[in-house]
């Protein structure tokens, strides 16, 4: 998965980013690691 929006509330990215250096990267390790694919369901009317 990636991530494609932010949304930072109380300025907590920015502090993630000055303060929190290796939790941030962290973060975006464990969101890149995970397989969205495997978790959708729905199947389209249109690939019937």
């Amino acid at each position: 998965m990636r991530i494609v929006e932010k949304y930072s509330h109380l300025n907590g990215l920015e502090f993630l980013l000055v303060h929190k250096k290796k939790l941030w990267r962290e973060i975006q390790d464990v969101i890149a690691a995970i397989n969205a694919e495997k978790f959708r369901t729905k199947v389209s009317e249109k690939k019937l």
